[in-house]
C-alpha cells in the first residue's frame, strides 16, 4: 500500500525534525514499510551519542570525454556529539586523517607529511557545513549531523519496500528511495538496532549517471575515544598548507 499525506508529511517532519510545512510534500509517494524501516533507523542513530564505523566507498568519477573512472576509499569514522569526529582515510590517493575537536578541524597526510588546519564552529553540524566549504569530502555525512536524514527528508519523493534481502551473511529490509536529484538504495538490519548496512546513490542527472556505493560495518555505539584522539598535534617536520577547494567529483576523486 502506498501512503500519501497526511502520512507522508508526518514522515517527511521526522526526518528533518521540521515542520511539515517545511517541505515540498505533494508528489511523495511511499510505502508503510519503507516509513517505518525509515523512522526507526533514523531515530536509532539520531538517539547514539557516540559511535564509530567503518565505511567502505567506491564511487564514480565521469570524465569530460565521457570515460567512468572509479576510485574507493576505506574509512573508519568515530563520532562523539556534539562536537568530536575523527576520520581515518585509506584510498586511491593514499592516506588521511580527518580531526575535529571541537575548535578546529584538520586534515593530514601522513605521506607526505602536509596538513591543513582552520578554526571551526563548536557544533558538528556547522564544521561539516565548513568541511564541504573547504573541500573536505566526509563519507555520507548527512548519517553524522544531529538530525540525520534530515537532507534526505527535504528531497525525498518516493519510497518503495523491495523485501528481505540477504547481504553478507545476513538478511536486511531493502530500500528504494528517489529524491529530486537521485536515486538510492538503502539496506537496513531489522530488530531492535536498525542500523545501515549499505547505501547506493545513482545520480541520474549528471553526465554517465555516476554511482556512489557504501558498504558500513562494524557498528560500535560504545567506543572507547578520549579527548586527544580528536586533536591533531603536528608532527615534526610536517608541513602545513591551505585547504583546496574542488567541485565535488574532482573532491573525491583527489581525496
Amino acid at each position: 500500500m502506498k501512503i500519501r499525506i497526511p502520512t507522508a508529511v508526518a514522515l517527511v517532519a521526522s526526518l528533518n525534525c521540521a515542520t511539515a510545512e517545511q517541505a515540498p510534500v505533494e508528489q511523495i509517494v511511499i510505502d508503510g514499510m519503507t516509513e517505518q524501516v525509515l523512522l526507526d533507523a533514523c531515530a536509532y542513530l539520531r538517539s547514539a551519542g557516540r559511535f564509530s564505523a567503518q565505511f567502505d566507498t567506491s564511487f564514480d568519477d565521469v570524465l569530460l570525454d565521457g570515460t567512468t573512472v572509479q576510485y574507493n576509499r576505506s574509512s573508519l569514522v568515530t563520532l562523539v556529539r556534539p562536537d568530536r569526529l575523527r576520520i581515518d582515510v585509506e584510498g586511491d590517493r593514499g592516506e588521511r586523517n580527518i580531526y575535529y575537536d571541537g575548535k578546529s578541524v584538520a586534515v593530514y597526510r601522513p605521506e607526505s607529511g602536509l596538513f591543513a588546519v582552520a578554526e571551526a564552529p563548536d557544533k558538528l553540524d556547522a564544521m561539516l557545513d565548513l568541511a564541504a566549504e573547504k573541500g573536505i569530502s566526509v563519507p555520507l555525512d548527512d548519517l553524522l549531523s544531529a538530525q540525520p536524514c534530515a537532507a534526505l527528508g527535504e528531497n525525498l519523493r518516493t519510497g518503495t519496500y523491495a523485501g528481505l534481502h540477504y547481504l553478507d551473511g545476513d538478511w536486511y529490509h531493502h530500500l528504494l528511495l528517489e529524491t529530486d536529484a537521485l536515486d538510492m538504495q538503502l539496506w537496513v538490519a531489522p530488530g531492535e538496532a536498525p542500523w545501515f548496512r549499505k547505501v547506493v546513490m545513482s545520480y541520474r542527472e549528471k553526465p554517465g549517471a555516476p554511482r556512489h556505493t557504501t558498504l558500513i560495518s562494524d557498528w560500535d555505539f560504545d567506543p572507547q575515544t578520549d579527548d586527544a584522539m580528536f586533536q591533531f598535534d603536528p608532527p615534526e617536520g610536517a608541513r602545513r598548507v591551505a585547504f583546496q577547494v574542488h567541485s565535488a567529483a574532482q573532491g573525491e576523486a583527489q581525496q
